[in-house]
């Protein structure tokens, strides 16, 4: 696989984590707004709206990271960098981007793990596997890895098109 392969197949899974989020949001929203509705205008507070709306905003929160990941909004100690500047930088950025990689590497791994062990245990009022949240750690993680490791295939720019970059 060449590197416009790999720009295409991030740029999919950009939009497809865009979607992701657009859809949790509308979600969460709906959730919220039926929680709020049910307990104060109909005295008939639906339990599963709190349980759901908790699971939506760990969704939202680890697919959002990755998202920002991508657009290069995370992670940096801009500050420092740009004030700063000395023979190594460029080597003291790699070495962050690395252990960066390193730790959500990790974090993926062990959440997995966690979400494996776990998932046993049920929601009480929504009646699935709490690995249904769980899976949100190791799933943003990884694609977090992702979007890191592919900054040193694409632009600078995320948001540019794998066509730019190939001409």
């Amino acid at each position: 696989m060449n590197k416009t392969h790999f720009l295409r197949l991030e740029a999919g899974v950009v939009r497809l984590e865009g979607l992701m989020l657009f859809a949790i949001l509308a979600a969460l929203l709906f959730t919220l707004s039926m929680q709020v509705i049910s307990r104060f205008f109909m005295d008939f507070p639906l339990a599963w709206t709190e349980e759901l709306g908790r699971v939506l905003q760990i969704w939202l929160v680890f697919i959002g990271a990755a998202v920002g990941t991508h657009r290069c909004e995370h992670f940096v100690v801009e500050l420092f960098m740009e004030k700063v500047n000395f023979p190594g930088k460029a080597a003291v950025a790699r070495l962050i981007d690395l252990t960066t990689v390193g730790f959500f590497a990790i974090l993926a791994w062990v959440s997995a793990q966690t979400m494996l062990n776990g998932a046993g245990q049920i929601l009480p009022t929504l009646g699935i596997s709490v690995a249904w949240s769980y899976a949100a750690i190791p799933i943003g993680c990884a694609l977090m890895v992702l979007h890191f490791l592919m900054a040193a295939v694409r632009p600078i720019h995320p948001d540019a098109s794998p066509k730019e970059v190939i001409e």
